[in-house]
């Protein structure tokens, strides 16, 4: 009898989720451009734009993926500098910058590969606002001193097209501020003003990480390297992702860092925080980090349903020899998207949006017999495959002067418009562009420590199966009743409640200790989430206030 009560309490908890639950989506576009900073200037000019509707949006996530090499017939050095900003808003991303060797090894070329990751808050916006990158040369003023740039530009809604669903986020940034490592150490320490606000997942999902990260030294041969972190309490830290590393080559060297993590498939919570570490690893100098962007993103959100993401991570990864030589696979995984539907008569197709991040090394450059000596230009490119077709992201350039230098690298993209309900595979190939050598060019590219991950911007229902499940075999029941919230235990328990709207508001929370009855007024009237966490459980469901 109790067991057959018990089927019928979850069976009526699916069925009332399931009623309440809407497919949604989330805006996301994308645009490339390529261009050229301002002759013998160091004036700023735009190099790409997209639109986005920011009607009922509370936050965009917006992104830059970028390629950089010098240009022009200076020989001196230059350093190109990048910036997200709004002609509607008052804030921008602050800059992120990378320092690019002279302009004498044709073919070479001094390539660089960056990321540039913000979040704007937009929600005194309303209507088609334009979101820009643009670049400038802020090295010494020349004839012919310039920088050539190509990007990808992508933003994605935080609040649901349909619903009105909130994403939490947050993002951190350190403008131009220093962080110093003095001492080669085995040890991480944290990049001060980094660690983000808690994330909060009203129900079970994944939360999506991402950081874009100056790195520099006094004096050249000095490697750092960084990695992300998390915390579920806000005391203690693990380590999120796969490390990367990065060599300076002279004292001006500023170069970007960019890193991408998923905490893949957590409970509900709402003490999810993110940060930086880094260490030096060589070198004497002491190691300099700044223009550091952390952003984290909840993909789960109060109408009972998430975001599905995916994850590949690779510390060996793939070493390819020689220019002649085909291009590699290095790793991929596959991913299948969720259905189509309509909205106002439209039929909506899934996008995915992709991030990646990797560190590329070369072996066999010869750094003595031949004059100039070798240095190679690696490529890296993303692919999506559907089974029938290959379609390829522009590939991505990166300038390695010798055998025992390390550089990062990272891309950021959207698959727009894919079939629903279809198997995907995402991909990374690399390759040998070119060694400067009228010698054999056998010499070989390594990228290691890759992450490839994305998340789709149509969400599916979230299974309540577990979780109420968990309820009852706990002891506990939890329920409305007129303008209240009830916990019920069969025994003492110490516990804190969170009450949420729909859009993912907090309403209420309280504390409450050596208790077996609860009850919370709630001033709202409508769909809440209710969120219990014990010491070792978090629990949520979804009720209706009368």
């Amino acid at each position: 009898m109790v067991l057959l009560k018990k089927q019928i309490i979850t069976v009526l908890l699916i069925v009332f989720v399931s009623n309440l639950y809407s497919q949604d989506l989330l805006k996301s576009v994308t645009n490339t451009g390529a261009g050229v900073t301002a002759n013998n200037s160091q004036n700023w000019s735009d190099l790409v734009t997209t639109n986005i509707d920011v009607t009922g949006i509370s936050n965009i996530l917006v992104t830059a993926s970028i390629n950089m090499r010098p240009d022009g017939v200076s020989t001196s050095g230059r350093e190109g500098n990048y910036r997200i900003y709004s002609t509607s808003l008052p804030d921008d991303s602050g800059i992120i910058k990378r320092q690019i060797k002279s302009l004498n090894e044709l073919g070479v070329e001094s390539w660089g590969i960056g990321t540039l990751v913000h979040i704007f808050d937009v929600s005194s916006l309303s209507g088609t606002i334009p979101l820009i990158l643009e670049h400038s040369n802020q090295g010494a003023s020349e004839n012919g001193r310039n920088v050539y740039s190509s990007a990808r530009l992508t933003v994605v809604a935080l609040t649901t097209a349909l619903n009105s669903y909130e994403l939490s986020s947050d993002v951190k940034r350190i403008n131009e501020g220093l962080e110093e490592v003095s001492a080669t150490t085995t040890t991480f320490t944290e990049v001060n003003g980094t660690a983000t606000s808690a994330i909060t997942l009203p129900f079970k999902g994944s939360i999506y990480v991402m950081g874009s990260i100056n790195g520099r030294s006094n004096a050249a041969g000095t490697t750092g390297e960084y990695q992300l972190e998390y915390s579920t309490n806000g005391s203690s830290w693990s380590l999120l992702g796969l490390p990367v590393k990065r060599t300076m080559i002279n004292t001006w060297d500023d170069g970007i860092i960019s890193l991408t993590g998923l905490l893949e498939d957590q409970n509900p919570g709402s003490n999810y925080q993110f940060r930086l570490v880094h260490r030096r690893i060589s070198g004497t100098a002491p190691l300099i980090t700044r223009n550091v962007n952390i952003v984290a993103i909840g993909l789960s959100h109060a109408g009972g349903a998430h975001f599905p993401a995916f994850k590949v991570e690779d510390v060996t990864g793939s070493t390819v020899s020689g220019v002649s030589t085909p291009d590699a696979l290095i790793n991929s995984t596959s991913f299948t998207t969720a259905a189509d539907f309509i909205v106002a008569s439209v039929l909506e197709e899934p996008d995915v949006f992709v991030s990646s991040q990797f560190l590329v090394s070369a072996s066999g450059l010869d750094q003595t017999s031949t004059s100039p000596v070798e240095r190679m230009r690696g490529k890296n490119q993303l692919f999506l495959d559907n089974g029938t077709t290959q379609i390829f992201e522009s590939p991505y350039f990166r300038y390695i002067p010798d055998n025992s230098s390390f550089g990062s690298g990272g891309t950021i993209g959207l698959a727009e418009n894919l079939n629903g309900s279809i198997s995907y595979t995402f991909g990374m190939n690399h390759g040998v562009e070119f060694i400067s050598s009228s010698g054999p060019k056998t010499a070989a590219l390594s990228t290691s420590d890759v992450i490839l991950m994305g998340f789709q911007t149509f969400d599916v229902p979230v299974s309540t199966l577990s979780t109420n499940e968990e309820f009852l075999s706990e002891g506990l029941r939890f329920f409305s009743r007129n303008n209240k919230v009830v916990l019920k235990s069969d025994k003492l328990i110490d516990v804190n409640i969170k009450i949420y709207n729909i859009s993912g508001q907090l309403i209420i929370e309280e504390k409450f200790k050596s208790r077996d009855e609860i009850s919370v007024n709630v001033s709202y009237n409508g769909i809440i989430i209710g969120i219990v966490e014990s010491k070792n459980r978090t629990f949520s469901k979804k009720m209706i206030i009368k």
